[in-house]
Protein backbone atom coordinates (compact mmCIF):
# COMPACT_ATOMS: atom_id res chain seq x y z
CA UNK A 1 0.00 0.00 0.00
CA UNK A 2 2.63 2.54 0.74
CA UNK A 3 4.30 1.72 -2.97
CA UNK A 4 0.80 2.95 -4.35
CA UNK A 5 0.56 6.02 -2.05
CA UNK A 6 3.84 7.10 -3.66
CA UNK A 7 2.99 6.40 -6.96
CA UNK A 8 2.41 9.70 -8.80
CA UNK A 9 -0.59 10.14 -11.35
CA UNK A 10 -3.25 8.22 -12.70
CA UNK A 11 -1.75 4.11 -13.07
CA UNK A 12 -2.64 0.72 -13.84
CA UNK A 13 -3.96 -0.79 -10.40
CA UNK A 14 -1.82 -4.17 -10.98
CA UNK A 15 1.44 -3.20 -11.79
CA UNK A 16 1.66 -6.24 -14.45
CA UNK A 17 -1.35 -3.94 -16.24
CA UNK A 18 -0.35 -2.93 -19.66
CA UNK A 19 -4.04 -2.15 -21.53
CA UNK A 20 -7.68 -1.67 -19.84
CA UNK A 21 -10.16 -1.81 -21.72
CA UNK A 22 -13.53 0.71 -20.54
CA UNK A 23 -17.31 1.15 -21.65
CA UNK A 24 -18.60 4.50 -22.01
CA UNK A 25 -21.78 6.20 -22.51
CA UNK A 26 -22.19 8.70 -25.64
CA UNK A 27 -24.75 11.37 -24.62
CA UNK A 28 -24.98 14.34 -27.21
CA UNK A 29 -21.54 13.50 -28.07
CA UNK A 30 -20.10 13.54 -24.81
CA UNK A 31 -18.01 10.99 -23.47
CA UNK A 32 -19.30 10.11 -20.56
CA UNK A 33 -17.22 7.53 -17.92
CA UNK A 34 -18.08 6.06 -14.26
CA UNK A 35 -15.22 7.79 -11.68
CA UNK A 36 -15.62 6.80 -7.83
CA UNK A 37 -13.40 9.36 -5.35
CA UNK A 38 -12.40 7.99 -2.19
CA UNK A 39 -14.23 4.95 -2.87
CA UNK A 40 -17.40 6.07 -2.08
CA UNK A 41 -20.67 7.36 -4.92
CA UNK A 42 -19.91 6.79 -8.66
CA UNK A 43 -19.97 9.77 -10.72
CA UNK A 44 -20.44 10.91 -14.33
CA UNK A 45 -17.22 12.16 -15.57
CA UNK A 46 -16.99 13.59 -19.31
CA UNK A 47 -13.40 12.12 -20.94
CA UNK A 48 -12.49 15.77 -22.04
CA UNK A 49 -9.51 16.44 -24.28
CA UNK A 50 -9.91 19.88 -23.92
CA UNK A 51 -9.29 20.74 -20.12
CA UNK A 52 -6.09 20.58 -18.14
CA UNK A 53 -6.51 19.32 -14.52
CA UNK A 54 -8.95 17.43 -13.50
CA UNK A 55 -12.37 19.54 -12.87
CA UNK A 56 -15.43 18.44 -10.87
CA UNK A 57 -18.54 21.14 -12.42
CA UNK A 58 -21.06 20.05 -9.75
CA UNK A 59 -20.46 22.22 -6.47
CA UNK A 60 -22.74 19.85 -4.86
CA UNK A 61 -20.03 17.23 -4.58
CA UNK A 62 -17.94 18.85 -1.96
CA UNK A 63 -21.05 18.50 0.37
CA UNK A 64 -21.75 15.18 -0.51
CA UNK A 65 -18.56 13.29 -0.13
CA UNK A 66 -17.35 15.86 2.46
CA UNK A 67 -14.47 16.90 0.87
CA UNK A 68 -12.16 19.52 1.96
CA UNK A 69 -11.05 23.08 -0.22
CA UNK A 70 -7.58 24.10 0.61
CA UNK A 71 -7.20 27.37 -1.67
CA UNK A 72 -9.38 29.33 -3.71
CA UNK A 73 -8.56 29.70 -7.38
CA UNK A 74 -9.40 31.93 -10.75
CA UNK A 75 -10.59 29.73 -13.10
CA UNK A 76 -11.56 31.66 -15.53
CA UNK A 77 -12.86 35.16 -16.50
CA UNK A 78 -9.85 36.34 -15.04
CA UNK A 79 -9.54 40.15 -14.48
CA UNK A 80 -13.08 40.77 -16.09
CA UNK A 81 -16.25 41.74 -13.58
CA UNK A 82 -17.16 37.31 -14.68
CA UNK A 83 -14.83 35.80 -13.03
CA UNK A 84 -15.01 32.21 -12.21
CA UNK A 85 -13.59 30.81 -9.05
CA UNK A 86 -13.21 27.48 -7.99
CA UNK A 87 -10.97 25.48 -5.02
CA UNK A 88 -8.38 22.99 -4.77
CA UNK A 89 -8.81 19.80 -3.25
CA UNK A 90 -7.18 16.78 -2.56
CA UNK A 91 -8.63 13.55 -2.65
CA UNK A 92 -7.08 10.14 -0.85
CA UNK A 93 -7.83 7.87 -3.96
CA UNK A 94 -9.61 8.69 -7.56
CA UNK A 95 -10.69 5.98 -9.34
CA UNK A 96 -11.93 5.16 -13.30
CA UNK A 97 -12.39 1.39 -13.26
CA UNK A 98 -8.37 -0.54 -13.23
CA UNK A 99 -7.21 2.73 -13.34
CA UNK A 100 -6.31 5.26 -10.15
CA UNK A 101 -4.49 7.91 -8.62
CA UNK A 102 -4.07 8.68 -4.77
CA UNK A 103 -3.85 11.66 -3.11
CA UNK A 104 -5.00 13.93 -6.48
CA UNK A 105 -5.79 17.29 -6.59
CA UNK A 106 -8.91 18.20 -8.04
CA UNK A 107 -10.57 21.59 -8.82
CA UNK A 108 -14.17 22.29 -7.48
CA UNK A 109 -16.42 25.06 -9.64
CA UNK A 110 -18.00 27.23 -6.91
CA UNK A 111 -20.71 27.33 -9.74
CA UNK A 112 -21.74 24.76 -12.98
CA UNK A 113 -21.87 27.42 -15.36
CA UNK A 114 -21.50 24.97 -18.11
CA UNK A 115 -24.76 22.81 -17.20
CA UNK A 116 -24.14 19.68 -18.75
CA UNK A 117 -26.29 17.94 -17.24
CA UNK A 118 -29.12 19.72 -18.97
CA UNK A 119 -26.98 19.23 -22.39
CA UNK A 120 -26.08 15.60 -21.95
CA UNK A 121 -29.76 14.54 -20.16
CA UNK A 122 -27.78 13.03 -17.45
CA UNK A 123 -26.19 14.31 -14.16
CA UNK A 124 -22.07 15.50 -14.82
CA UNK A 125 -20.10 16.02 -11.81
CA UNK A 126 -17.37 16.43 -13.49
CA UNK A 127 -13.96 16.58 -16.32
CA UNK A 128 -10.90 14.28 -17.05
CA UNK A 129 -8.43 15.55 -19.17
CA UNK A 130 -4.87 15.47 -19.46
CA UNK A 131 -4.19 14.54 -15.77
CA UNK A 132 -5.15 11.20 -17.39
CA UNK A 133 -4.49 11.44 -21.16
CA UNK A 134 -0.55 12.37 -20.22
CA UNK A 135 -0.18 9.41 -19.02
CA UNK A 136 -1.54 6.66 -21.01
CA UNK A 137 -1.89 5.86 -25.02
CA UNK A 138 -5.75 6.30 -25.14
CA UNK A 139 -7.77 4.73 -27.71
CA UNK A 140 -10.96 5.99 -28.67
CA UNK A 141 -13.78 3.75 -30.48
CA UNK A 142 -16.90 5.53 -31.06
CA UNK A 143 -18.93 3.07 -32.85
CA UNK A 144 -18.26 0.44 -29.93
CA UNK A 145 -18.40 3.20 -27.18
CA UNK A 146 -15.07 2.45 -25.78
CA UNK A 147 -12.09 3.36 -24.48
CA UNK A 148 -8.87 1.60 -24.32
CA UNK A 149 -5.51 2.81 -21.83
CA UNK A 150 -2.26 1.57 -22.76
CA UNK A 151 0.82 1.82 -20.87
CA UNK A 152 3.05 4.63 -23.05
CA UNK A 153 6.41 1.91 -22.40
CA UNK A 154 4.31 -1.02 -24.25
CA UNK A 155 2.06 0.89 -26.75
CA UNK A 156 2.87 0.04 -30.34
CA UNK A 157 0.44 0.10 -32.82
CA UNK A 158 -0.51 -1.87 -35.19
CA UNK A 159 -2.98 -2.11 -37.84
CA UNK A 160 -4.47 0.42 -39.87
CA UNK A 161 -4.83 4.05 -39.18
CA UNK A 162 -2.82 7.34 -40.22
CA UNK A 163 0.16 9.00 -37.58
CA UNK A 164 -0.25 12.18 -37.30
CA UNK A 165 2.01 15.22 -35.25
CA UNK A 166 -0.01 16.76 -32.72
CA UNK A 167 1.67 19.57 -30.15
CA UNK A 168 0.76 19.65 -26.06
CA UNK A 169 0.78 22.93 -25.06
CA UNK A 170 -0.80 24.10 -22.03
CA UNK A 171 -2.12 20.69 -21.09
CA UNK A 172 -4.64 20.75 -24.54
CA UNK A 173 -3.49 18.70 -28.01
CA UNK A 174 -3.44 21.21 -30.92
CA UNK A 175 -3.46 19.49 -34.85
CA UNK A 176 -2.34 21.39 -37.82
CA UNK A 177 -5.01 21.23 -40.49
CA UNK A 178 -6.55 22.77 -43.39
CA UNK A 179 -9.89 24.28 -44.25
CA UNK A 180 -11.18 25.23 -47.65
CA UNK A 181 -13.96 28.53 -47.41
CA UNK A 182 -15.29 30.83 -50.17
CA UNK A 183 -12.18 33.23 -50.00
CA UNK A 184 -10.05 30.36 -50.15
CA UNK A 185 -7.34 27.89 -48.47
CA UNK A 186 -6.41 28.64 -44.55
CA UNK A 187 -3.66 26.52 -42.72
CA UNK A 188 -5.09 26.62 -39.36
CA UNK A 189 -3.60 25.69 -35.33
CA UNK A 190 -6.75 23.91 -33.83
CA UNK A 191 -7.43 22.04 -30.44
CA UNK A 192 -8.45 18.50 -30.50
CA UNK A 193 -11.54 18.57 -28.38
CA UNK A 194 -13.49 15.05 -26.70
CA UNK A 195 -15.83 17.44 -25.18
CA UNK A 196 -16.73 20.02 -27.67
CA UNK A 197 -20.23 18.60 -29.22
CA UNK A 198 -20.29 20.45 -32.41
CA UNK A 199 -18.16 19.70 -35.44
CA UNK A 200 -15.76 22.30 -35.86
CA UNK A 201 -15.17 25.77 -34.78
CA UNK A 202 -13.17 28.79 -36.77
CA UNK A 203 -12.66 32.28 -35.28
CA UNK A 204 -13.49 35.01 -37.77
CA UNK A 205 -10.54 37.07 -38.40
CA UNK A 206 -7.92 34.53 -37.10
CA UNK A 207 -7.30 34.27 -40.79
CA UNK A 208 -8.06 36.09 -43.76
CA UNK A 209 -9.67 33.46 -45.73
CA UNK A 210 -11.58 32.53 -42.23
CA UNK A 211 -15.01 34.19 -42.99
CA UNK A 212 -18.72 33.49 -41.94
CA UNK A 213 -20.29 32.21 -45.44
CA UNK A 214 -23.17 34.11 -47.26
CA UNK A 215 -25.85 31.48 -46.00
CA UNK A 216 -25.44 31.05 -42.36
CA UNK A 217 -27.56 31.28 -39.43
CA UNK A 218 -27.05 32.88 -35.86
CA UNK A 219 -26.87 30.20 -32.83
CA UNK A 220 -26.23 30.29 -29.39
CA UNK A 221 -22.85 28.46 -29.94
CA UNK A 222 -22.52 26.66 -26.67
CA UNK A 223 -20.92 27.53 -22.75
CA UNK A 224 -17.26 27.77 -21.86
CA UNK A 225 -15.74 28.74 -17.87
CA UNK A 226 -15.90 31.66 -19.66
CA UNK A 227 -19.23 32.40 -20.21
CA UNK A 228 -21.91 31.83 -23.10
CA UNK A 229 -20.43 31.87 -26.59
CA UNK A 230 -22.47 33.01 -29.77
CA UNK A 231 -22.32 33.43 -33.31
CA UNK A 232 -22.87 32.13 -36.47
CA UNK A 233 -23.18 28.35 -38.31
CA UNK A 234 -22.61 28.02 -41.87
CA UNK A 235 -20.73 25.27 -43.74
CA UNK A 236 -17.51 25.49 -45.25
CA UNK A 237 -16.39 23.54 -48.70
CA UNK A 238 -13.91 21.05 -47.38
CA UNK A 239 -11.77 20.32 -43.95
CA UNK A 240 -8.81 18.05 -43.94
CA UNK A 241 -7.23 16.35 -41.13
CA UNK A 242 -3.98 14.77 -42.15
CA UNK A 243 -4.80 12.92 -45.30
CA UNK A 244 -8.40 13.03 -44.86
CA UNK A 245 -10.63 15.11 -46.18
CA UNK A 246 -14.61 15.83 -45.21
CA UNK A 247 -16.86 18.19 -47.34
CA UNK A 248 -19.74 20.35 -46.34
CA UNK A 249 -18.87 20.22 -42.72
CA UNK A 250 -20.72 22.15 -40.55
CA UNK A 251 -19.06 25.34 -38.45
CA UNK A 252 -19.30 27.16 -35.69
CA UNK A 253 -17.89 30.70 -36.21
CA UNK A 254 -17.85 32.58 -32.47
CA UNK A 255 -18.39 36.57 -32.60
CA UNK A 256 -16.37 39.22 -31.96
CA UNK A 257 -18.05 39.44 -28.22
CA UNK A 258 -17.49 35.49 -27.76
CA UNK A 259 -13.86 35.61 -29.33
CA UNK A 260 -12.10 37.06 -25.73
CA UNK A 261 -13.95 34.30 -24.10
CA UNK A 262 -12.08 31.43 -26.03
CA UNK A 263 -9.29 32.71 -26.63
CA UNK A 264 -5.85 30.97 -25.24
CA UNK A 265 -2.57 31.77 -24.25
CA UNK A 266 -1.14 30.25 -26.97
CA UNK A 267 -2.23 31.27 -30.65
CA UNK A 268 -4.69 28.89 -32.41
CA UNK A 269 -7.66 29.37 -34.66
CA UNK A 270 -10.35 27.28 -33.27
CA UNK A 271 -11.26 23.83 -32.71
CA UNK A 272 -12.49 20.15 -34.06
CA UNK A 273 -15.15 19.20 -31.88
CA UNK A 274 -17.03 15.32 -31.61
CA UNK A 275 -19.10 15.61 -34.74
CA UNK A 276 -15.76 15.60 -36.80
CA UNK A 277 -13.80 13.45 -34.13
CA UNK A 278 -16.40 10.71 -33.76
CA UNK A 279 -15.66 9.40 -37.50
CA UNK A 280 -13.06 8.00 -36.24
CA UNK A 281 -11.03 5.54 -34.35
CA UNK A 282 -8.96 7.70 -32.33
CA UNK A 283 -5.42 6.83 -30.69
CA UNK A 284 -4.02 9.67 -28.57
CA UNK A 285 -0.22 9.55 -27.57
CA UNK A 286 0.43 12.42 -25.60
CA UNK A 287 3.73 10.80 -24.70
CA UNK A 288 5.03 11.19 -28.14
CA UNK A 289 3.16 14.20 -29.48
CA UNK A 290 1.12 11.82 -32.06
CA UNK A 291 -2.77 11.16 -33.26
CA UNK A 292 -3.60 8.12 -35.02
CA UNK A 293 -6.64 8.20 -37.00
CA UNK A 294 -8.55 5.55 -38.57
CA UNK A 295 -12.13 6.11 -39.96
CA UNK A 296 -14.72 3.98 -39.07
CA UNK A 297 -18.18 3.57 -40.53
CA UNK A 298 -19.21 7.70 -39.39
CA UNK A 299 -16.80 8.98 -42.02
CA UNK A 300 -18.58 9.19 -44.67
CA UNK A 301 -21.88 10.25 -43.27
CA UNK A 302 -23.05 13.92 -44.03
CA UNK A 303 -22.96 16.68 -41.72
CA UNK A 304 -26.44 17.67 -40.52
CA UNK A 305 -27.83 20.68 -38.92
CA UNK A 306 -31.02 21.24 -36.35
CA UNK A 307 -33.45 20.95 -39.05
CA UNK A 308 -35.88 21.92 -36.56
CA UNK A 309 -34.84 25.08 -34.85
CA UNK A 310 -34.82 23.30 -31.38
CA UNK A 311 -32.22 23.61 -28.50
CA UNK A 312 -33.81 21.15 -25.98
CA UNK A 313 -32.64 21.30 -22.09
CA UNK A 314 -33.31 18.15 -19.60
CA UNK A 315 -34.35 19.18 -16.27
CA UNK A 316 -33.08 17.75 -13.04
CA UNK A 317 -33.48 15.56 -11.04
CA UNK A 318 -33.72 12.75 -12.97
CA UNK A 319 -33.30 15.05 -16.38
CA UNK A 320 -35.69 13.07 -18.39
CA UNK A 321 -38.15 15.66 -18.86
CA UNK A 322 -36.98 17.80 -21.88
CA UNK A 323 -37.80 20.98 -22.30
CA UNK A 324 -37.47 23.83 -25.05
CA UNK A 325 -34.27 26.15 -23.66
CA UNK A 326 -34.43 28.07 -27.18
CA UNK A 327 -35.62 28.27 -30.71
CA UNK A 328 -33.63 29.83 -33.79
CA UNK A 329 -35.27 32.55 -35.76
CA UNK A 330 -37.41 31.96 -38.96
CA UNK A 331 -37.32 28.06 -38.42
CA UNK A 332 -40.05 25.38 -38.60
CA UNK A 333 -40.42 25.48 -34.80
CA UNK A 334 -40.72 29.18 -34.50
CA UNK A 335 -43.79 29.14 -37.39
CA UNK A 336 -45.40 26.19 -35.80
CA UNK A 337 -45.71 28.22 -32.74
CA UNK A 338 -43.72 26.63 -30.21
CA UNK A 339 -42.20 28.50 -27.83
CA UNK A 340 -39.07 28.28 -25.41
CA UNK A 341 -40.29 27.35 -21.81
CA UNK A 342 -42.89 24.36 -23.50
CA UNK A 343 -42.34 20.66 -22.13
CA UNK A 344 -42.32 18.26 -24.61
CA UNK A 345 -44.53 14.89 -24.09
CA UNK A 346 -44.07 13.25 -27.19
CA UNK A 347 -42.12 13.43 -30.32
CA UNK A 348 -43.67 11.21 -33.01
CA UNK A 349 -45.70 9.36 -30.70
CA UNK A 350 -42.54 8.07 -28.80
CA UNK A 351 -43.18 9.56 -25.53
CA UNK A 352 -39.95 11.89 -24.55
CA UNK A 353 -40.01 10.35 -20.88
CA UNK A 354 -38.71 6.99 -22.37
CA UNK A 355 -36.41 8.74 -24.53
CA UNK A 356 -32.39 10.19 -24.17
CA UNK A 357 -31.79 13.50 -25.11
CA UNK A 358 -29.69 12.38 -28.06
CA UNK A 359 -32.73 10.06 -29.70
CA UNK A 360 -35.06 13.19 -29.06
CA UNK A 361 -33.08 14.85 -30.87
CA UNK A 362 -32.76 12.33 -34.11
CA UNK A 363 -36.11 12.48 -33.65
CA UNK A 364 -36.72 16.29 -33.90
CA UNK A 365 -34.37 16.29 -36.61
CA UNK A 366 -35.37 14.07 -39.46
CA UNK A 367 -34.26 15.29 -43.00
CA UNK A 368 -35.27 18.32 -44.59
CA UNK A 369 -39.13 18.32 -46.39
CA UNK A 370 -40.50 15.98 -43.76
CA UNK A 371 -42.65 16.18 -41.03
CA UNK A 372 -42.42 15.73 -36.92
CA UNK A 373 -45.27 15.80 -34.55
CA UNK A 374 -44.96 17.16 -31.21
CA UNK A 375 -46.97 16.93 -27.71
CA UNK A 376 -45.67 19.45 -25.69
CA UNK A 377 -47.41 21.23 -22.07
CA UNK A 378 -47.39 24.81 -22.19
CA UNK A 379 -49.39 26.46 -19.22
CA UNK A 380 -51.26 23.16 -17.92
CA UNK A 381 -52.43 22.70 -21.67
CA UNK A 382 -51.48 19.48 -23.77
CA UNK A 383 -50.91 21.28 -27.41
CA UNK A 384 -50.19 19.77 -30.66
CA UNK A 385 -47.29 21.44 -33.16
CA UNK A 386 -46.63 19.67 -36.52
CA UNK A 387 -43.22 20.71 -37.89
CA UNK A 388 -42.39 20.72 -41.48
CA UNK A 389 -38.65 20.10 -41.27
CA UNK A 390 -35.91 22.48 -43.64
CA UNK A 391 -32.34 22.68 -44.03
CA UNK A 392 -31.45 26.31 -42.85
CA UNK A 393 -27.42 26.04 -44.37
Amino acid sequence: MLAQLNMVGFHFKSPRKTRLEIPFELYNNLIVVPVRINELDTLNFVLDTGVGYTLITDPGVRQSLGLTCYRQVKVAGAGTEQELMGCVTNVRQIALGGIRAFNHNLIILEEDVLNLSRYAGIKIHGLLGFDIFSRFVVRINYVSQRVIFYHPENYQHRGRGEKIPIKIEHMKPYVVAEAELAAGHAQVKLILDTGAGHSLSLDPGAHPNIQIPKIFVSSNLGMTLNGSVTGAIGRIHRFKLGPFEMEKVITAFPDSNSLHLIRQITERQGNVGCGVLRRFHLTFNYPQETLILNPNRLFKTPFEFNTSGIDLVADPPKYKTFGIGAIRAQSPAEEAGLRPGDVIVAIDQHVASQLRITQAYHLLNKKKNQTTSLLVQRNGKILLFELMLREPI
